[in-house]
């Protein structure tokens, strides 16, 4: 599976992660490296087309019906970091994403593509399913 992390985050996030998650044949990367200022819709395109199944945000996207229907028709899956994740440090904030990293990898195989789902900012928390 490929995975991106949005321009909201850093971009070690996105190399960091990657690192780990190579050795169980998932890619992670930042959107900066290809889409840098893309609008959302843009991105989203260009994401699939690109074989990325997994958008990762602090983003809103499910506020906005032409961004959800984007998301949906593209099969796009899409976690956003609840708010509290603007709040951790550095450091905290990709230990988190790593231990999450399960969670969003077996839920992205196991629900319909185009799903959005939210991500609390506790540790060991559930994942919450926003729009199906």
């Amino acid at each position: 599976m490929k995975a991106q992390i949005d321009e909201n985050l850093p971009p070690a996030l996105a190399r960091a992660l990657n690192v780990l998650v190579a050795v169980d044949g998932h890619e992670v990367v930042h959107v900066t490296d290809y889409a840098r200022g893309a609008p959302d819709l843009e991105l989203f395109r260009r994401a699939i087309e690109d074989g990325v199944r997994v958008h990762i945000t602090q983003d809103h996207h499910y506020r906005r019906p032409v961004e959800r229907e984007a998301i949906t028709r593209l099969g796009l899956t899409v976690f956003v970091l609840a708010k509290g994740w603007n709040h951790l440090g550095h450091y905290d904030r990709a230990a988190r994403l790593i231990e999450y990293w399960p969670k969003i990898a077996t839920t992205s195989e196991n629900f319909e593509a185009g799903s959005i789902f939210r991500i609390p900012p506790r540790r060991n928390g559930k994942l919450e399913l926003i729009k199906r």
